[in-house]
C-alpha cells in the first residue's frame, strides 16, 4: 500500500497534453457567479429537502465546476486550492450547502489521486462526471483478508453522498495486523453502502446532504483500493509514483479545509449583503414621539457593516494569497516544508473566525424580524456557525499548534 516517490523536485508533470483547453479560473469564478440566483432561489427547498438537488448539482458539473483539483487525464483542471476558495465564495453568496457539497465533490476528485491509476480508472473510465463521496474519520472497522480488506461499519457525515457514484470510507487496522496498523482509507462504490436516508436532522448546513453510510454485512475491498492516512502527508501513497499525476501531491492534513473554507466565506458575503440591502429600507422604531429613524442612519449599524466587511474581505484575500503561495511550491517541489504547512493551517483558521465573526456582528444587529424562516439572512446564519464547528475548524487548537512550533516546541496537531 505504500511507494517511495521517484519524481524529480523542481519539476510540475501534468497528464494536460493532448487534453481539451481548460477554462481559466476567472471563467469559473464567472460561470459560478452567475449561478448565485438559481441557486438562492433553491436554497430554501434544498435545506428542506436535506441534499442538493440531481438537476442543480448537473448544473454545477456542466459547468465544469466539480473538475477544479481533478486529474487531468481524467477531465480534471489540476488547478490548486485557492480555485477551491474563489469558486466557493461566489457559489455560497446564493446557497452555503449547494457550495459545501460542490466544493466536498471537487477535494474528494483531487483526493482520489492518492490512489493508484488503476483505481482512478475504476472511477472514471465509464462516467468520467462520477462524483466522490468521502470519510476520513475512521468509525469504521476492518481486518486484513487475502487479497485485501473486509470492512463494515456506519460513517456519518458523508456530504453529497446522493449525488455521488463512489465514496472513500475509513478505519483503523489493527495493530495486531501484520500489514502494520494504522489510519487506511477505503474506495468503494456507492452502491455497495447503504445511505441511511433518516440521517442528517441539523439546525444547519442541512442541505449539504451529509448522511450516514451504512455497511452492515462486510464489504470486500481489493488491497489497491485501499492507502494509508500517513502515507498521504509523506508522500508515499501509490498516486505520488504515477506520473503525470501532481494532484497527489498536495497532502489531506494541509489544504482539505480549503474546500470548506470557500463556502463559509462566501456566505459570510451572501450575509452581508442581505443585510446591507434590508437595512437601506428598513426603518427603526422608537420609543421617544417624532418620525420613525431609518436604520441605515445609525453611525451603530454603519459601524457594524464597516467592520464586517473589512472581516469577509481580509479572511478572503489572506486565504486566496496564502494559498496561492503555497500551491506554486508544491507544483514547483512536490513538497511544503513544516513552516509553511502550519502556516497555511493558521490561516484557515483565522479566516473562518473572520468571516463567522462578521456574520454575528450583523445578525446582532438584524432585529427579531431577521429570524423569520422565510427569509434567508437567518439560513446564512444557522449554516455559517454550523459549518465553522466542521472538526477542521479548531481555532484554539490551530494556533495552539502554531504556538507551539513558534516555540521551537513539537506541533500537536494535523498540519
Amino acid at each position: 500500500m505504500s511507494t517511495q516517490s521517484s519524481r524529480p523536485p523542481g519539476t510540475r508533470e501534468s497528464a494536460r497534453s493532448g487534453t481539451m483547453p481548460r477554462p481559466g479560473v476567472e471563467v469559473l469564478v464567472e460561470r459560478a457567479r452567475g449561478l448565485q440566483s438559481t441557486l438562492r432561489q433553491a436554497a430554501e427547498e434544498t435545506e428542506k429537502n436535506r441534499r442538493v438537488s440531481a438537476d442543480i448539482m448537473q448544473r454545477m458539473v456542466s459547468e465544469g465546476l466539480t473538475r477544479l483539483m481533478k486529474p487531468a487525464r481524467f477531465g480534471g483542471y489540476e488547478y490548486g486550492p485557492s480555485a477551491l476558495i474563489r469558486v466557493a465564495y461566489e457559489l455560497a453568496q446564493g446557497c452555503g450547502s449547494t457550495a459545501w457539497a460542490v466544493m466536498i465533490a471537487n477535494v474528494d476528485s483531487w483526493f482520489a489521486s492518492y490512489w493508484p491509476l488503476e483505481v482512478q480508472q475504476e472511477i472514471w473510465s465509464t462516467n468520467p462526471d462520477n462524483l466522490i463521496a468521502g470519510l476520513a474519520v475512521p468509525t469504521g472497522q476492518c481486518e486484513h483478508v487475502d487479497g485485501g480488506f473486509r470492512i463494515r461499519g456506519r460513517w456519518p457525515w458523508a456530504s453529497n453522498c446522493d449525488n455521488s457514484a463512489w465514496a472513500f470510507v475509513s478505519a483503523r487496522i489493527p495493530e495486531a495486523d501484520s500489514s502494520g496498523g494504522g489510519v487506511a482509507w477505503f474506495m468503494v462504490p456507492i452502491e455497495q453502502l447503504v445511505i441511511d436516508q433518516n440521517s442528517w436532522h441539523v439546525c444547519g448546513m442541512q442541505g449539504t446532504g451529509s448522511k450516514t453510510l451504512c455497511a452492515d454485512e462486510p464489504i470486500f475491498v481489493p488491497a489497491a483500493r485501499a492507502i494509508r492516512f500517513d502515507d498521504i502527508t509523506a508522500r508515499r501513497v501509490p498516486g505520488c509514483v504515477v506520473p503525470a499525476n501532481p494532484m497527489a501531491n498536495f497532502a489531506f492534513s494541509t489544504f482539505g479545509a480549503a474546500g470548506l473554507l470557500g463556502p463559509i466565506l462566501g456566505m459570510a458575503k451572501g450575509a452581508l449583503d442581505l443585510f446591507v440591502e434590508a437595512t437601506k429600507a428598513k426603518v427603526r422604531v422608537s420609543m421617544r414621539p417624532g418620525s420613525p429613524v431609518p436604520a441605515g442612519q445609525s453611525p451603530f449599524i454603519q459601524e457594524r457593516i464597516g467592520r464586517a466587511a473589512a472581516m469577509i474581505d481580509a479572511g478572503q484575500r489572506l486565504a486566496v494569497a496564502e494559498l496561492e503561495s503555497a500551491e506554486q511550491q508544491v507544483f514547483a517541489t512536490g513538497q511544503l516544508g513544516v513552516d509553511e504547512r502550519i502556516r497555511v493551517r493558521r490561516t484557515f483558521g483565522f479566516c473562518v473566525r473572520q468571516a463567522v465573526d462578521a456574520v454575528n456582528l450583523v445578525a446582532e444587529v438584524a432585529g427579531a424580524s431577521a429570524s423569520d424562516s422565510s427569509l434567508p439572512l437567518q439560513r446564512f446564519w444557522r449554516d455559517i456557525n454550523a459549518g465553522a464547528r466542521h472538526v477542521s475548524f479548531d481555532v484554539a487548537g490551530i494556533n495552539m499548534m502554531a504556538g507551539q512550533h513558534a516555540l521551537g516546541l513539537p506541533p500537536v496537531g494535523a498540519f
